[in-house]
């Protein structure tokens, strides 16, 4: 027998306002996440599409995983994602508008604060306990022609 719906859901509530500690457990990831825009000329709300990341806490002495919003997967200095959260769990490597690895995050320890938000409890604040942790994908290097592939002044036509 399949059943759906059942009621409301209790989540195990955490201490707000002070420091939790923590790790990230999961980075998770959605290509197609559907949200809400508003037209800023209509000012009528519609859907679109775009990546979205969010981030599955384990915290110590709670019993359940605990999880932030689902925010757009950008590096854009004032989105949600580096404003918040990359900023803070990379203090070293400013990752604004660079190109990042979100697994590097899975197992880092952390420092979490939630605040009630009505009947949900939302991450305010978040820190990295690694200060070397950096998320920033370096560019593969450049391969060159070896020295003897390379033609000479000398070896070259004349015009």
């Amino acid at each position: 027998m399949r059943t759906i719906g059942g009621g409301r859901k209790d989540y195990e509530r955490v201490a707000v306002d002070e420091w939790l500690a923590g790790e990230i457990e999961e980075v998770q990831y959605d290509e197609h996440r559907q949200y809400n825009v508003k037209d800023k000329e209509t000012g009528e709300w519609s859907k679109a599409t775009a990546p979205h990341v969010r981030f599955k806490f384990r915290l110590e002495t709670y019993q359940y995983p605990h999880y932030s919003r689902w925010m757009k997967a950008s590096t854009f200095e004032k989105s949600n994602l580096y404003g918040k959260y990359l900023k803070y769990l990379c203090p070293k490597y400013d990752c604004a508008d660079q190109l990042i690895d979100l697994d590097k995050l899975e197992g880092a320890k952390i420092k979490v604060m939630f605040e009630d938000s009505g009947e949900y409890q939302n991450v305010s604040q978040i820190r990295g306990l690694d200060p070397d942790l950096n998320i920033i994908v370096t560019a593969a290097p450049v391969e060159t022609a070896p020295a003897e592939d390379v033609a000479s002044a000398d070896d070259a036509p004349p015009f």
